[in-house]
């Protein structure tokens, strides 16, 4: 059995030694435009922020239907540029059908810039990215990528530290002039297109200041180097043969839905209905959008390739004033929620200082994360005796939106937005979880907006109108057992449901086997914290 695997060692390493990234190659630095105030799409940013000069109009997008339609929308209206910055892009029926609309964009003479992450990216997707990059006014990036493209596993095994480091940003901004940041990466679930399971997430469509520091933070990833062109590679082989075919096929996809249950889902959309029902193709109602200054954070790459906080600058560190700022509340909405042990006695001496801090994370039941819940449940207990407030997504849970619509009705939901409300003034929304991959591992992007109005109306949607219906609220209680005339306390958790207006207590994590429990709880022991 040790020569079997001293062999296969072997045999992996040598693989791994005949495989090594592209370097005789060149990598022409390019940047976002500048010159498209007159776009169709620049008209309309002027407009939105009026008087506004030198600020951020935003509006909030929580439904997965009417994120979708934003994206496809924008790329409709695109004449200049568009540049697209995700972690995870499938090839299923929103990637592809944002495929097709960039493809269609690039034909009438839009340049498109897709960076990807690589970790995510299969055979699939992989081969209609090389097909992608022959159209002459495309190019395709990878972060991080991987040198031996059909087995991974060598390049885990040999460059484990490289490649446990990735591109979380998520990042869509069209002709310069409209940005989408938050949390959603593309594919069915964070579209509300899924019909098992589908994520709540929120997403900003933003004009103004902001796109201006979103496209200096896609040109500084774009150019980094440890960005790489796909055509230096030298296992991809596409030709324009291969571009006609994507095409071909692509739009032979999006014919073959029409009619779907998801289209009709769109056309039922709110953003849909107000384009249709306006005569000046306002999608958006003027009382949503929310106006103010800005603050964009995000890591450096060179976060990636091992250089430290002090020598770089790193999210968690550019977030740190806005939060040693906060005088009464702190709201965190936070899917995957690992805060550690410096975590936890952080939100436990601001509860001292008189701050109120409430979070709402996934249950065991609605987690995708088990590993992640694992690392959050062996907090909760001091959490809890901090004075944290936590509530738990239930895996029920919808918007009202999402109830009715025919691919996901019945679908369980998961939490994936990432929102930090800060006394109601500040709101960030990005792609940072409050965790520990996130702060020292992956980079991430992120946008404060110093708009009260919208801090408060995500805050009250959430914490003060919805939570008791969406959540469990999360309790410690103290049970007390004698044992041979000694009084033994125990402190466990309790999990408040509220249903038809009765109060409902588990004792166990609602909703879950014993078998996800248990793989829960072998999770917990295992000294894997600082890698979630």
């Amino acid at each position: 059995m040790k020569l079997i695997k001293l062999l296969l060692l072997t045999a992996i390493a040598t693989l791994a030694a005949c495989t090594s990234l592209p370097k005789d190659y060149q990598a022409k630095p390019t940047y976002h435009l500048t010159d498209t105030s007159h776009t169709w799409l620049g008209r309309k940013a002027t407009a939105i922020l009026g008087d506004n000069h030198g600020q951020t109009a935003a509006y909030l997008v929580n439904e997965g239907t009417d994120a979708f339609f934003a994206r496809m929308a924008l790329l409709a209206y695109a004449q200049k540029s568009i540049d697209v910055q995700y972690f995870i892009w499938h090839a299923d029926l929103i990637g592809k059908l944002l495929f097709e609309q960039m493809l269609t964009a690039a034909d009438r003479g839009v340049r498109v810039r897709v960076l990807l992450d690589d970790i995510n990216v299969d055979a699939e997707v992989e081969s209609m990215l090389y097909a992608m990059d022959q159209h002459e006014n495309i190019e395709v990036r990878l972060y991080n990528p991987f040198a031996s493209r059909g087995f991974r596993l060598a390049d885990f095994i040999t460059d484990g530290f490289r490649m446990n480091r990735r591109m979380h940003n998520k990042s869509f901004t069209v002709d310069n002039q409209v940005t989408i940041v938050g949390g959603r990466n593309i594919g069915n679930e964070y579209f509300s297109a899924d019909e098992e399971s589908n994520f709540n997430d929120i997403d900003a469509v933003a004009v103004g200041a902001v796109v201006e520091e979103i496209a200096n933070q896609f040109d500084t990833y774009w150019n980094s180097t440890v960005v790489i062109p796909v055509e230096a590679f030298d296992h991809n082989e596409a030709t324009e043969e291969d571009l006609d075919n994507l095409k071909t096929e692509l739009a032979a996809f999006k014919r073959s839905k029409s009619g779907s249950k998801y289209e009709q889902d769109l056309q039922e959309s709110g953003f849909y209905q107000r384009l249709k029902d306006s005569s000046d193709n306002t999608v958006v109602s003027s009382d949503m959008i929310f106006n103010g200054d800005i603050d964009v954070i995000y890591d450096d790459p060179e976060k990636t390739i091992g250089k430290s906080n002090k020598e770089v600058d790193y999210l968690s560190d550019l977030m740190r004033p806005h939060l040693q700022n906060i005088k009464h509340t702190f709201e965190i909405i936070s899917p995957y929620f690992v805060p550690g042990d410096k975590g936890t006695e952080y939100l436990a001496q601001a509860v001292k200082k008189g701050i109120k801090v409430r979070l709402l994370t996934n249950s065991l039941s609605s987690t995708d994360g088990l590993m992640a819940q694992s690392g959050y449940s062996r907090q909760r207990i001091d959490l809890l005796k901090g004075g944290v407030e936590i509530y738990e997504l239930k895996a029920e849970a919808k918007t009202k939106a999402s109830r009715s619509l025919r691919r996901s009705a019945r679908a369980k939901s998961g939490l994936h937005a990432k929102t930090y409300i800060f006394d109601r003034e500040e709101i960030f929304i990005g792609s940072f979880n409050f965790d520990q991959r996130s702060a020292n591992i992956n980079t991430e992007v992120g946008v404060i907006y110093q708009m009260p109005e919208m801090a408060d109306h995500v805050a009250s949607s959430v914490f003060d109108t919805n939570i008791e219906e969406a959540a469990y609220r999360v309790e410690l209680v103290i049970e007390h057992e004698n044992v041979d005339g000694i009084d033994i306390a125990q402190e466990k958790v309790v999990w408040i449901e509220i249903k038809d207006g009765k109060e409902i207590r588990h004792t166990k994590d609602p909703a879950t086997s014993g078998w996800r429990r248990f793989n829960e709880d072998i999770f917990s022991i295992l000294p894997i914290e600082s890698q979630l």
